[in-house]
Order: structure tokens, then C-alpha cells, then sequence
């Protein structure tokens, strides 16, 4: 049997081995209990970053967003002042197209203050025709290829014969496509074709500008004189528009053409204040050329 000694010398072993166990145990719940610590708070500050990441992420969005509708308002913005700067850029184009235009004729009627109608006469005159009737002779112009003339309604009012003399000595019976007696108007034609004059655009025309009519006054036939527009825009009770000119308007000058520097018709030479010099009128171009147009249709 063991003795006392070896029992106690057991015991204590025993207790030790215990004490040993315990200690490890302890010291295992307590590496736990750390391990857990650690991982609790590691979740915290996961749960946070991911809190904040969405938050992050959602701000982006957000800015995203206004991005967007700025960029897009942007854009418009941008295509209304392309649209608008285009129209003005285009109304520039057309404003300065047209101040050309007028600077252009401006530089030809200087030119000619400074020349003669030399050139312009040699041009027109072949264009103008003598309208010799039983009652009486005027003036005529050739309008178109198709041998159509303007002259004056009062030149062949009451005739029952006559002959349309060209500037080459041709002459032609009359004949009368139509007439406004309140326009003092005729269209006539000739079966021959002649070069023509243009009408120009009588709205254009300023005061002072220098003119020239062509006609047959006193039977000297295809006689040119020359003045300056005195006023625009005569206009008498009929309602007809005149150009005031300082070109003398004799018998036998009705019906001819009052041409600009440019060689167009601005007018057609039509009557004179009685017992004044130089106060003559012409139809305005435009009037004319309207009622011209109703009547050849």
C-alpha cells in the first residue's frame, strides 16, 4: 500500500494538473472573448464604410444628376444663341448685300455727274420709237422681245390712223393691245422685234439725281435732253405717282421713256406745268409697270 507521502505527493499533482487546466482554459475564453471584441468592432467599422460608401455613392448620383440637366441646359442655351447669332448674322449678310447694292448705283450716278450719257444713249436710243397719228405725234419705248411699246394714252386718244416710226426709218401701221385713259397709258405692239429697255425701280430714285429723256419733241425726231430729278413721289388726284424733273416735256415728247445712269426707265415722260420752265412729270416706273402688266396680261 502507498504510503501517506505518495498519496499527498498525488494529490498535490493533481491539484497542479488542475490548476494547469484552468489556467489554459481561462486563458483560451479570454484570447476569445478578445477575438470576438475585435471582431465586433471590425463590424461596427464595416457597417460604418459601407453606411458611408452608399452615402458617398448616392451624393455622386445626385451630383450626377445635376450635372446632367446642367449640361443639358447648357446645351440648349447654347443652341438658342447659335439660332439667334445665325439670324443676325444673317440680317447683317442682307443689310450689307443691300447697302452694296446702294453704294454701287450711288458710285455709277457720281460717275455719270462727272461724264455724259454718251454710252447710256447709244444703248437706249435704238429702243425708242415716234408715234405719228392723224391727231397728232409723241413718243414710244420697246418693253419686252415680243414687239410690246408704252407710250402715253392722250398720243393715240381720238386717232383713227397711224404709224409707229422705229429709230432705223421702219415704220408699222399701229396696233393697240389696250389702254388705262386714268393712268394715261397705251400698250401697242409692232409684229418685229427690237432691243428693249428695262424698268428700273423708281422707288430708288433720289432728288438731284441726273436723267435723260428721249423723244420727238416738235417733230425732231429721237432728240435726247438731259436735267436732274426735282422731287418724288408726285402723286395727283387720280392717284397716280409722278418724278418731278427739270427736263423740258414739249409736244412730242409724251410717251418717252426718262432713263437713270444705269440705262433703266424710271419713268415715262408725260406732262408740264403750263407757263413754267422746267417742271415736267413722268409716270413713276413702278406705277407704270403695274398697269402695263394688267393690261398685256
Amino acid at each position: 500500500m502507498e504510503s501517506k507521502k505518495e498519496i499527498s505527493q498525488h494529490a498535490l499533482y493533481a491539484v497542479i494538473f488542475l490548476i494547469i487546466i484552468a489556467g489554459l482554459i481561462g486563458y483560451q475564453n479570454y484570447q476569445a472573448y478578445q477575438i470576438n471584441s475585435d471582431i465586433s468592432i471590425l463590424a461596427s467599422e464595416l457597417s460604418q464604410l459601407r453606411n458611408q460608401v452608399q452615402r458617398n455613392f448616392g451624393q455622386l448620383e445626385e451630383e450626377g444628376k445635376s450635372l446632367k440637366e446642367g449640361l443639358a441646359q447648357l446645351n440648349t442655351s447654347l443652341e438658342k444663341d447659335i439660332e439667334g447669332l445665325s439670324g443676325r448674322l444673317e440680317s447683317a449678310r442682307q443689310e450689307s448685300k443691300e447697302q452694296a447694292a446702294d453704294i454701287e448705283k450711288t458710285i455709277s450716278t457720281l460717275e455719270v455727274g462727272y461724264q455724259d450719257f454718251s454710252d447710256v444713249i447709244e444703248l437706249t436710243v435704238q429702243s425708242v420709237v415716234s408715234v405719228q397719228t392723224n391727231t397728232g405725234t409723241g413718243s414710244g419705248f420697246f418693253i419686252n422681245r415680243d414687239g410690246h411699246i408704252v407710250t402715253n394714252y392722250h398720243v393715240i386718244e381720238d386717232a383713227s390712223s397711224g404709224v409707229i416710226v422705229t429709230h432705223d426709218g421702219e415704220q408699222y401701221d399701229i396696233q393697240i393691245v389696250g389702254w388705262n385713259e386714268n393712268a394715261d397709258i397705251a400698250v401697242l405692239k409692232v409684229d418685229a422685234g427690237y432691243n428693249w429697255l428695262n424698268f428700273g425701280s423708281s422707288h430708288q430714285t433720289r432728288v438731284g439725281e441726273r436723267v435723260i429723256a428721249i423723244g420727238n419733241p416738235g417733230g425732231l425726231d429721237f432728240s435726247v435732253t438731259q436735267g436732274i430729278v426735282s422731287a418724288t413721289n408726285r402723286n395727283d388726284e387720280k392717284g397716280n405717282t409722278y418724278i418731278q424733273i427739270d427736263v423740258p416735256i414739249n409736244p412730242g415728247n409724251s410717251g418717252g421713256p426718262l432713263i437713270d445712269a444705269s440705262g433703266d426707265v424710271i419713268g415715262v415722260n408725260t406732262l408740264k406745268l403750263a407757263g413754267f420752265e422746267g417742271v415736267g412729270f413722268a409716270l413713276s416706273s413702278d406705277h407704270v409697270n403695274t398697269i402695263v402688266n394688267l393690261i398685256i396680261g
